[in-house]
């Protein structure tokens, strides 16, 4: 069988696999170009090494490294310790709150969409796409509009109910 064959027989597998990662739940958040958590994701959904490595544009050495002890792991032990107060899944539309100046403890709510999660420490960031400009209504985000990716603290996420 030729390789552009076997291609078109996996091809339903690996459109399937690249939206699946569209949603996959936050704590696969791929921490670095070489798409760790991805990779991570689709394999515990039984998806072989060459779907996932086309699925992603990665080499199939670089899948089969994201699998050893170097590859994922290391980043979901990362995530973990935050995944309690994460929202579940990448794509999903969440609030958060972010401080209003001079008003201790008063907030400003937005919505925005759910990219990634940036573990720093001991803190957690979130990638958001903004759903709406933000203008004068949130000065600290200063004036981002609508579709502008921003990284927020993980405490101004307001949970819904689950």
């Amino acid at each position: 069988m030729s390789s552009d064959e076997d291609l078109a027989e996996r091809r339903p597998a690996v459109l399937r696999a690249r939206e699946l990662c569209r949603t996959r739940p936050l704590i696969y958040s791929d921490l670095d170009h070489l798409k760790k958590g991805s990779t991570g994701f689709l394999h515990g959904l039984g998806f072989t090494d060459e779907e996932i490595a086309l699925a992603l544009d990665l080499e199939l050495r670089e899948v089969e490294n994201n699998l050893k002890g170097t590859g994922f792991e290391p980043d979901l032990k990362r995530i973990l310790r935050f995944s309690d107060r994460m929202p579940s899944n990448i794509g999903d539309i969440i609030t958060i709150c972010a401080p209003v100046w001079l008003q201790e403890g008063a907030c400003t709510t937005t919505r925005v969409i759910v990219i990634q999660c940036i573990p720093k420490g001991d803190k957690c960031g979130l990638l958001v796409e903004l759903l709406e400009d933000t203008g004068p209504k949130l000065p600290v985000l200063g004036g981002k509009r609508k579709g502008e990716e921003i990284v927020v603290p993980l405490d101004w996420y307001v949970p819904g109910p689950r």
